[in-house]
């Protein structure tokens, strides 16, 4: 998590001098807060797929506020996957972010978000976030051998 996320969510990293043990964890997300125009969004990336929930970050003032949001939004996508996840039944742990390669890749991320919501509002006018999140989505990473990430999750989950 970044620590711009984290003050917005008023949290304290779990172990605040300890490094990710193990890079690259289905089970591990990566969140940084960011604004487009006035509109503020919660970016979460997984280690592993690099697949992207984009969450409106209004109403998201805890961490109890966020994981409530997120969590549910993670069991839809892994269901979608054929896998299950249970959204009442895990055990968080916050690390500040340190992979510079997954950093890149939510930065490249962010930068089409501001792309699609700003340029492609004139065509779509009636664009969502989830819109955004789906054409994220698609997009293909070096780091995950240029597969994209709803190609690349389901591999990973046993599925594809």
């Amino acid at each position: 998590m970044s620590n711009q996320l984290a003050r917005r969510l008023k949290c304290r990293f779990s172990l605040e001098e300890m490094p990710v043990l193990q890079v690259g964890r289905l089970d591990a997300w990566s969140g940084h807060s960011f604004r487009v125009g006035r509109i503020e969004h919660v970016m979460m990336m997984n280690d592993a797929s690099l697949y992207t929930i984009l969450l409106p970050a209004k109403g998201l003032t805890s961490i109890d506020s966020f994981l409530k949001a997120f969590l549910p939004r993670v069991a839809e996508v892994w269901q979608r996957h054929g896998s299950d996840f249970d959204p009442n039944n895990q055990e968080v742990v916050v690390l500040k972010r340190a992979n510079r390669s997954l950093i890149g890749s939510m930065n490249d991320a962010i930068k089409a978000v501001e792309f699609y919501a700003v340029y492609d509002r004139e065509d779509h006018p009636g664009y969502t976030p989830m819109d955004i999140e789906e054409r994220l989505n698609m997009v293909p990473y070096k780091t995950i051998g240029y597969q994209s990430p709803d190609r690349w999750l389901p591999k990973l989950l046993g599925k594809g």
